[in-house]
């Protein structure tokens, strides 16, 4: 199964300039004010492919910058102003593009201001004008932003464009979002469904499989496919649990979702493996366990139980830290202040411990017609995590994002027969945090994502459109 690549995010840099001042400046001035727009430019490369049309001096060039951050494609423009100069020009540039996210960035050259500060050196250093000259008309339009104001020499200047390039990355990637339902949430699991209003707010949209869709499609792998993943599987993992048939099974089944995510370009998804989509058709009859593994390590995250908003908050999780795996909060550890975080048998295998060993195990607590899935069980990394949850909020029409800083402190609950780990978190003692976590409005599964990223989750709720709590 190959992996998915993602392109790099697509920046286009909108830099203003005026010439009203050409003729009392020194005759250098356009070429400096030019090549800090270019500085800005190639600073921005770090984060992503830098679309630059060239300083914007008029309406008309902005309107020429629009058509092409438009024919690009660009995922969003950073506003970072040379001097000050009609916020028209800039509004040309973007006025055609709605949906495009907004960073504006006052990045000053000077980090404090001389004694001797006078008229020419104000013109040459007029940024902070230009900036607020422009974020008044998005106010005015009704135009959301993201404002980012620091030195142009400060390290800070690169961390928050990092946090906030990757926000508005995985905030994109929400509202382009295409997911695969192979089944619908288990009936009576309320805190797991979501409408079809609330899909469409988030720009999310969803394909329901049907199980004689899926069936066709696992009848349809190919014999020599399915035999070189099984080999795969047995030379990079302890299968020695498992016997031929039940990870032959698996393994077309696997395929088979890959299939139909490549079918249909989805980029996530959610399973039921417990109804007639999947243990109980006679076409499949397995758990899907070591399918739901597979695609999220190749960058497609699934959700279990048909629990679509986990696999929105997985496929984001993913987006920023590169791993997201599935998971409940099973136990509460007192005299240890954690709390046990594991799953039935999926995982993305990109978050296991280094020096962990991949086990594939019988799924036999959940049988189905042609018997177990194949489970996949594995250690955690210790070292700093997050949880993350997402919902929708019936009364608000809108939705909320929890995100609960922490730590795994180890990995050894093997007879959970699935990833786990210890999880402690930052805020205070388990019990207090555990009740924040239930009023925050967590599902009850939840996505566990190597390193800390409350700072960038609250961006991208942000960016987003919706409620963050952080935990």
């Amino acid at each position: 199964m190959p992996s998915t690549n993602q392109p790099p995010l697509r920046i286009g840099l909108l830099s203003v300039y005026f010439g009203l001042f050409d003729a009392a400046m020194p005759p250098e001035f356009r070429r400096d004010r030019t090549a800090f727009a270019e500085s800005m430019s190639e600073r921005l490369e770090q984060f992503g492919s830098v679309v630059y049309p060239g300083v914007v001096d008029s309406d008309k060039t902005g309107k020429e910058a629009g058509r092409v951050f438009a024919e690009v494609g660009v995922d969003v423009i950073v506003f970072a102003p040379t001097m000050a100069a009609p916020p028209s020009y800039g509004w040309e540039a973007i006025r055609n593009l709605p949906h495009v996210p907004l960073v504006a960035v006052g990045a000053q050259e000077l980090e404090e201001v001389p004694d001797d500060y006078a008229t020419e050196e104000a013109t040459r250093r007029s940024l902070p004008v230009g900036l607020v000259m422009f974020t008044n008309v998005l106010v005015r339009e009704g135009r959301p932003f993201t404002t980012l104001i620091s030195s142009l020499g400060a390290d800070d200047l690169d961390t928050a464009l990092s946090e906030t390039l990757r926000a508005v990355d995985a905030a994109a990637m929400v509202r382009n979002t295409r997911m695969l339902a192979i089944g619908a949430p288990i009936s009576g699991y309320l805190d797991v469904e979501v409408s079809s209003e609330e899909l469409e707010s988030l720009g999310v949209e969803v394909i329901d499989i049907a199980g004689s869709e899926i069936s066709a499609a696992f009848a349809a792998v190919d014999d020599v496919r399915t035999a070189s993943l099984i080999s795969d599987l047995r030379e990079r993992f302890d299968g020695s649990a498992v016997d031929d048939p039940t990870l032959e099974r698996s393994a077309r089944l696997a395929l088979a979702m890959d299939s139909l995510c490549r079918t249909h370009e989805a980029t996530a998804g959610a399973v039921n493996c417990h109804g007639d989509t999947l243990r109980w058709n006679s076409g499949v009859g397995i758990t899907a366990c070591l399918g739901v593994a597979l695609c999220t390590q190749e960058g497609r995250p699934f959700a279990c139980t048909g629990d679509i908003p986990t696999g929105i908050a997985l496929a984001l999780g993913k987006k920023i830290a590169g791993s997201a795996l599935y998971c409940e909060l099973y136990q509460l550890d007192f005299p240890g202040n954690w709390i046990l975080v594991a799953n039935g048998g999926e995982g993305d295998l990109s978050i296991r411990a280094p020096s962990s060993t991949v086990r594939l195990l019988p799924e036999d607590h959940y049988l189905g017609d042609h018997g177990p899935g194949t489970a996949v069980a594995f250690e955690l990394p210790e070292g700093p995590a997050t949880l993350i949850s997402l919902t929708p909020v019936n009364h608000t029409g809108g939705w909320v994002l929890a995100g609960a800083e922490g730590r795994i402190l180890d990995s050894k609950h093997h007879a959970m027969e699935g990833p786990n780990g210890m999880f402690r978190f930052g805020s205070g003692d388990v019990a207090g945090a555990y009740a924040r976590w239930c009023e925050a409005g967590a599902t009850h599964h939840a996505g566990l994502l190597p390193g800390h990223h409350g700072d960038v989750l609250a961006r991208t709720a942000e960016i987003l459109g919706i409620a963050y709590t952080a935990v």
